[in-house]
């Protein structure tokens, strides 16, 4: 990914010795609540409350360390020695992009804009956010490089820089509930009690068949391969 979205989705904590990389629209809302509000403590009740009552907003201030704050020297070391841990959070790619559809252009925001373009260049005709088809999504988003996809249907594999960044953990968000003893570990923070932010879930995992086609899943399972194949998912059915 380019490096505005490394430094958006690149969260360090040089106090614990952790970093998080976050995919969005795979619990990051929920990981963001979790651990910034923890690392925000040394900084007030009242930037906890800030952060966990808005994890999304990037205006406000992060208690994490952004990769353009650090000299390259300590940013390689961050990314790469046995003294930091590295960790990260995937999803199921067929709910992910479907959650990002379902949110983002179902909505009209402002995520739909390229999309909306590339179909009326290719078809010749406009069409509101609300009229695209997860087909016309779908052909959009298969035709780009992951660095120009919307990091919230970006090839996950791609997106954290797998093979590239050495990951002490792969947590799968269908598995996090069982997961915050090992998140603790990895961050160094005992007793973890997790914050959950899911206001705006759209129950993409519960509406494959609602969306979906047999093609369409082929068609997903074709986009995001690596995806399936580094993290060990199995493409859902429709039945």
């Amino acid at each position: 990914m380019g490096w505005r979205s490394v430094n958006l989705h690149t969260h360090i904590s040089l106090v614990n010795r952790y970093v998080y990389v976050e995919v969005p629209k795979a619990g990051c809302g929920t990981m963001k609540a979790t651990l910034g509000g923890l690392e925000a403590a040394r900084m007030g009740p009242a930037m906890v409350g800030r952060v966990q009552e808005n994890p999304h907003d990037r205006m406000a201030a992060t208690p994490f360390v952004k990769p353009f704050q650090l000299p390259a020297d300590l940013l390689e070391h961050v990314l790469t020695s046995a003294d930091y841990r590295r960790f990260t959070v995937v999803r199921e790619p067929a709910a992910r992009v479907l959650s990002g559809f379902i949110e983002k252009v179902g909505q009209g925001l402002k995520q739909s804009a390229p999309i909306v373009e590339a179909i009326a260049a290719s078809t010749g005709r406009d069409v509101a956010a609300a009229d695209v088809t997860l087909a016309q999504f779908l052909d959009v988003v298969g035709a780009q490089k992951s660095r120009d996809q919307d990091p919230h249907w970006r090839r996950e594999a791609d997106h954290v820089g797998l093979g590239i960044v050495p990951y002490d953990a792969v947590i799968r968000l269908e598995e996090l509930d069982a997961s915050w003893a090992r998140v603790g570990e990895l961050t160094g923070i005992t007793d973890l009690q997790e914050q959950f932010y899911c206001r705006k879930s759209t129950g993409a995992r519960t509406r494959i068949a609602e969306y979906y086609t047999p093609a369409l899943l082929d068609q997903v399972a074709t986009i995001y391969a690596r995806d399936y194949q580094s993290f060990g998912y199995a493409v859902p059915s429709t039945a």
